[in-house]
Order: structure tokens, then C-alpha cells, then sequence
């Protein structure tokens, strides 16, 4: 969190909504008398700042991640003004504040003007006595455990379905919060051609933006965040690096601040793990960096004697690499088929890590998905599709609503609609007739026939 001086108004910045950045950081940082010398992404930076006296206001949305009642009344001070951004001014619990409260939507005009009416000696730094009564928390001053995380999806050699796991989970986890999908496959990224996304938005050009000013990670995240589907409102993208010569700005280093900035925005950071994790290039330092900082390891494997070869290596890594236990790993078998492959409670008892979830062989519902560039979980026709929505439900702990598009609808009856628009037509059968002739006489017991 770097923090500059400046002989203007020192302003820090506590929004932790890329929208609110967008709207209100280009305008304040064009004011002569305003220098914008912080953008925290947690309260406890906030109060940091003040208590070191290098701010002179701060302006704070309700939404900044970890921010109390209890800690929002510490940063409130007399030589400091806080303007507070919130959904809705006129509540009570905010008109009992002293300092200037305005609604997330106002202008960044609006927020200059408060910004200049409360500082020392313009506003009155007498506090009203707090009301008996409760008041209402955030959910995160709660002591129940929010749901939320970084999953990271990882596999052994091979092809076992990292991306196809990977694109589903943030589909289906992006019905019910911000959850945005991260491809650091740095040896065969693929996220752009399953879901036709912009390629040249990715991780890659993200890093080039954030590694010549630091505190552009709004702006930068927001260039390069792309809609994984347009049924997924929720859902974001940050796709991988299209050539493979661009993967030399990435590491672990950046990778680890990236995920640090994402888990700030987004409830779920899903994790497109590569399958290379030996070695000290930056491929598989890189994946080793996202595996460490994630809080769940999904390890995807197909069903088959050979992949589950390779799955038993992949934990071996995962222990000598990151000293993970197996049963902290929770195993994934996909294309599973019942009539050849083993059963949950074998594999389990082989690879000594738990089965979270069977996705069976479905090889129609899964080219059926890429063939329309959309997640399986959005087909209700897809087996594999169903039981990715399960495993995500399971995740969530909850129900999971998808909304499946009408143009799927329209494409799972084409053929009805072929068939409507040919002509009917009656299909007759020739009768064959055959006329026997026979002559002569029975010779040897035979007859002939014409």
C-alpha cells in the first residue's frame, strides 16, 4: 500500500468497488488541491493512515471489506474527515453520524464539496450520544462464517477437465455472489476459446498495467475483467496469456497481490490451475504461488486407471511442494463411467483423499458446450452439467438458481423444428408380386419355381 506525500489535500481512498474507483478516482486525482495519497483495500489500512496523521479526509464506502461500526467510529476523529458512502443515507443508524454521509451514487462534485465543508474547523466535531437502542450489523461483524474463498482447481498430467471444472464453479457460484474465474494455466490456457472471450484481456496485460502504477488495480481489473457468460451476470473472467512468451511477466509475486486484490471484490476467486509444479520457471512457480494462497484444492482426475496414475503423482507433489495432507485435497472424478471405472469408496481408499464429487461420462452434453461456447451448467440436458451445479450447491452450502437462456431452449428443439418445417409426405411400400409358374412334373421329389 504505497503512501505519498503531498502539500495538497491528503486523501485516502477506502471504496473497495471497482465501480465506485472508476467513477470517483479520475476526478479527484484532476483536482489541484486534492492528492489522492492511499487506496486501501481493508479498513484496518484506513486506520493505519490516521493514526500516523498522513491523511487529512478519507472517503469510505460502507462495503470496504472489514469495515465495523466499532472501527468506523475510530476513524472518525476531529482532524479527520470521513465522508461515508452508503446505500442509504436517510436510515437512521447513519443520521446520528457527524460527518457528511452521501449516497454511493453521487458525484465525485458532491464528494469534493464534502470533503472541503468537513474539514477542521467548518464542521463541528461534537458527536451525538449514541441511541440505546441496537443497532443492526454488517453481516461481517457477525461471528457466523460467511461463506467465500479462493477454490483452486489443479490436476496431473493430461487433459482431466481442470478448465471445463473450473468455468462451471464460477457459473454456477456467480448466480449467488461476485465470483470471478482466474486462469493461471500459464502452459495451455484455453478459458477464451471455451467461453469466446477477448483474448488479448488477460492476466498478462494486466501486469504490465499494475507494474507501472501501483495503485492503478481498479482501472487495470476493470480493462481486463470480462462477463463469463451473459446468463451469469455475476460472473467474471480473467483469462490467461494467449502466447506463451508473455507468460514471463507474470510470478508468484504478482500472483500472490493479485489474489489479494480479488478476494477484496469478489466473494468466490475460482483458481484454473496448470498441471506443472516441478521446477523454477514461471510456469510452475507461478502455479505452485496460486495453490498456496488458495483456501480449497479441487484435484481433478478422469476416471481411468492412467489418469488416477497420474492424479496419485499430483498428491505426492502437492505434499513435497506445499506440505498439504491428502485429506485436505478433495478429489474430483470426471467422465466417470460405472461399467469400467472404480467406485468412489476405491478410489478413496487408494489415493487416501476424499471424493468431493462423481461427474459422470456425458460426452454429448460436454461438446454440446463448447460447440456454443457456454458452461454445461447451463444446459439442463447435461448430466455432467448437473452434477458440476451439485458440487457447486455443496460449496455454497445452498440452493443455486441458474438462468438458463432462452436461446438454449430454442437449440434443444431443432430438430422438432426441422421436422415442422418439411412437407408431409406419405411414405408408401411397392408390393412385390411374384407369379409362380410351375410345368412339368414332380421329377426326383423337386419342383421348380419362376
Amino acid at each position: 500500500m504505497p503512501v505519498f506525500e503531498s502539500p495538497e489535500l491528503r486523501v485516502a481512498l477506502g471504496l473497495g468497488d471497482q465501480e465506485l474507483e472508476q467513477r470517483f478516482l479520475p476526478a479527484l486525482e484532476a483536482l489541484d488541491d486534492v492528492a489522492i495519497v492511499a487506496q486501501c483495500l481493508a479498513a484496518d489500512q484506513l486506520l493505519e493512515l490516521v493514526s500516523a496523521r498522513q491523511v487529512d479526509a478519507l472517503v469510505v464506502a460502507w462495503s470496504l471489506h472489514r469495515l465495523t461500526d466499532a472501527l468506523l467510529d475510530e476513524l472518525d476523529r476531529p482532524d479527520v474527515t470521513l465522508v461515508l458512502l452508503v446505500a442509504d443515507p436517510t436510515e437512521e443508524r447513519w443520521r446520528r453520524r457527524a460527518g457528511p454521509v452521501l449516497t454511493t451514487d453521487a458525484e465525485p462534485d458532491s464528494v469534493y464539496r464534502a470533503i472541503l465543508a468537513g474539514r477542521p474547523g467548518v464542521r463541528s466535531s461534537t458527536r451525538p450520544p449514541a441511541a440505546p437502542e441496537p443497532v443492526d450489523r454488517k453481516p461481517v461483524d457477525r461471528p457466523d462464517h460467511q461463506l467465500g474463498g479462493i477454490i483452486a482447481v489443479a490436476g496431473g498430467a493430461g487433459s482431466p477437465g481442470r478448465t471445463t471444472l473450473s468455468i462451471n464453479l464460477a457459473t454456477a457460484l456467480g448466480a449467488a455472489a461476485a465470483t470471478v474465474l482466474v486462469e493461471l494455466d500459464l502452459c495451455a490456457p484455453a478459458a477464451a476459446a471455451y467461453l469466446d472471450a477477448d483474448p488479448s484481456r488477460n492476466v498478462c496485460t494486466l501486469a504490465h498495467a499494475v507494474r507501472d502504477d501501483p495503485r492503478r488495480w481498479g482501472a487495470a481489473l476493470a480493462e481486463e475483467l470480462q462477463p463469463l457468460d451473459s446468463s451469469a451476470t455475476r460472473a467474471l473472467v480473467l483469462c490467461g496469456p494467449p502466447k506463451r512468451e508473455m507468460r514471463t511477466s507474470l510470478g508468484p509475486a504478482l500472483v500472490e497481490r493479485l489474489l489479494d486484490e480479488l478476494a477484496q471484490r469478489f466473494q468466490w476467486v475460482i483458481l484454473d490451475i496448470g498441471p506443472d509444479l516441478m521446477g523454477l520457471e514461471v510456469a510452475p512457480a507461478t502455479h505452485r504461488a496460486g495453490l498456496a494462497r488458495a483456501d480449497r484444492i479441487l484435484l481433478v482426475s478422469a476416471a481411468d486407471f492412467v489418469a488416477l496414475w497420474h492424479t496419485r503423482t499430483a498428491l505426492d507433489q502437492l505434499e513435497h511442494l506445499l506440505g498439504l495432507e491428502r485429506r485436505r485435497v478433495n478429489l474430483v472424478l470426471n467422465r466417470h463411467d460405472a461399467r469400467f471405472h472404480h467406485s468412489r469408496q476405491e478410489v478413496e481408499w487408494h489415493l487416501g483423499a476424499p471424493v468431493a464429487s462423481i461427474i459422470p461420462f456425458d460426452h454429448a452434453g460436454l461438446q454440446r458446450a463448447v460447440a456454443e461456447q457456454r458452461p454445461a451448467v447451463l444446459d439442463p440436458r447435461s448430466r455432467a452439467g448437473r452434477a458440476m451445479l451439485v458440487l457447486a450447491e455443496g460449496i455454497h452450502d445452498g440452493k443455486l438458481r441458474l438462468q438458463v437462456p432462452g436461446s438454449a431452449r430454442a437449440r434443444a428443439s431443432w430438430w422438432r423444428r426441422l421436422v415442422r418445417r418439411q412437407p408431409a409426405r406419405v411414405i408408401t411400400r411397392p408390393v412385390l408380386r411374384v407369379d409362380r409358374q410351375r410345368s412339368g412334373r414332380m421329377t426326383g421329389g423337386r419342383s421348380k419355381a419362376w
